[in-house]
């Protein structure tokens, strides 16, 4: 199968899985390649799968019924619109049923509030619609939309004027998340402390919490973007600064969110400053989370809690050399594994799979009996069985050093010296690989390994 092939495959994939016709998505792919952006294959299909969600809420909302028959008809006309692909006909359609609704007036205050909120939620469909093109233009035309939303609303909808004012921050955050570009998280973060300035936390406390989650969200998306780890910490006082005045009760979503980015900051920071403390946050974060979580109300978003607590698990365990944590950790892996379907989520599936192999590894090392090395070599491969090294080099080679990490652990317990010479070929394999691909921090972290497995076998070589 070649990548277009393989290309044309995803997004059928998305496509069927989220019940949004092909045609749609191809639409949004084509916007995407006239941008000039290069498309990568794993981010691409992100990407598209959170525009699906975008065209299954504007559906939703194209749909809502109606008193006035005009509006109804132009609204199912934008519905079919949407389902052909045809962006331009939705947006001139939508055009005209605000107009209708102004009715030629341009005094808002003098405008029926119902009038007014019908036009204001109008004016945000037709910036949904602009988010639908995966450009950066159509990112700041939606901005530019939500705020105009917003200002139409006003009063008559405090609330809801609210929602679209930090709606306005999210498609400027859009900007740096989709196409790495530092300005647009940096003007999410100037608009989201603007807004906070309006918000108290005693009297908003909702609302409040509901921005400093979003504060926190482009404050981490930067951090990503420019390599500044401080912004990370400003990210998690974020998070846990609104969970001082939040409770679980007054908004169990928003809630359990701010529980799950706190965590996976802490987790995030834990392993890269080796500390063990942040490692044990993010866990307790994640458990009080899971504690008061119906499974069955979010399924996907529950899996990706239990998959971060169990990396939390995997990394202190293998810090701590606590058999418990990390069996805990392979435990809550596979729990999660066995509910992903590897035709639909294929690399997350293999994810999963390296993940597992992972803390198998890690554990086999403090077993005496060779076979807990063995599984892990068979769970690495099974993720190497998805992520080839055509369609995903950095993943082929993260997964395929990881293998002749545990195969070159195994041979050493064997005193296998070509097992051993064997292995560290693969690792020297992936290593070119992640060079070839210009992944410098990933050459970095291949360079200490491939430097323990020469010693490893020059070691078995001196005892031969």
């Amino acid at each position: 199968m070649t990548t277009q092939d393989d290309m044309s495959a995803m997004i059928a994939r998305i496509a069927e899985r989220h019940d949004v016709p092909l045609a749609v998505l191809l639409a949004i792919v084509a916007s995407f390649v006239q941008s000039g952006t290069k498309p990568n294959r794993a981010r691409l299909e992100q990407q598209l799968t959170r525009k699906a969600r975008a065209v299954q809420a504007l559906r939703r909302r194209l749909a809502r019924p109606s008193e006035d028959a005009s509006v109804t008809a132009r609204r199912a006309a934008a519905s079919r619109a949407l389902e052909t692909g045809q962006f331009g006909e939705i947006e001139r359609t939508l055009a005209q049923i605000e107009l209708h609704f102004f009715g030629g007036m341009t005094d808002l205050a003098a405008m029926p509030k119902d009038q007014r909120v019908a036009a204001g939620e109008t004016r945000a469909d037709r910036a949904a619609t602009a988010m639908l093109s995966l450009t950066p233009a159509a990112c700041r035309e939606a901005a530019q939309r939500y705020a105009e939303a917003a200002a139409i609303i006003g009063s008559a909808d405090i609330a809801r004027s609210r929602g679209l004012a930090s709606m306005q921050g999210d498609a400027l955050a859009r900007i740096g998340e989709d196409f790495g570009d530092r300005t647009g998280f940096e003007a999410a973060i100037a608009h989201y402390r603007s807004l906070l300035g309006t918000l108290d936390n005693f009297d908003d406390t909702v609302a409040w919490a509901s921005v400093q989650e979003r504060l926190g969200r482009a404050l981490a998306g930067l951090s990503a973007v420019t390599g500044d780890e401080a912004l990370l910490d400003q990210a998690s006082s974020c998070y846990a600064t609104a969970l001082e005045d939040l409770r679980q009760d007054q908004a169990p979503v928003l809630w359990r969110a701010l529980k799950v980015r706190f965590a996976r900051i802490a987790f995030t920071l834990g392993e890269a400053r080796e500390d063990e403390t942040l490692l044990e946050e993010a866990i307790a974060a994640l458990a009080s989370a899971l504690a008061v979580w119906k499974r069955d109300g979010d399924d996907p978003r529950w899996l990706e809690a239990e998959q971060l607590i169990s990396r939390a698990r995997a990394a202190l365990g293998q810090r701590t050399s606590d058999l418990a944590l990390l069996e805990r950790a392979f435990n809550g892996f596979n729990r999660v594994s066995k509910a992903i379907d590897r035709t639909r989520e294929p690399l997350r599936w293999a994810e999963l799979q390296d993940q597992m192999g992972g803390v198998l590894a890690a554990m086999g090392e403090r077993y005496s009996e060779p076979v807990v090395l063995e599984e892990a070599i068979v769970a690495f491969g099974s993720a190497l069985d998805v992520r080839r090294r055509e369609t995903s080099p950095q993943l082929w080679a993260q997964s395929s050093a990881n293998q002749g990490l545990a195969s070159l652990k195994l041979a050493a317990r064997l005193q296998d010296r070509a097992r051993a010479q064997q292995a560290f070929m693969q690792i020297a394999g992936a290593l070119e690989a992640m060079r070839e691909g210009g992944y410098t921090a990933d050459v970095a972290a291949l360079q200490k390994k491939l430097v323990i497995a020469g010693g490893l076998v020059e070691a078995m070589a001196a005892r031969a």
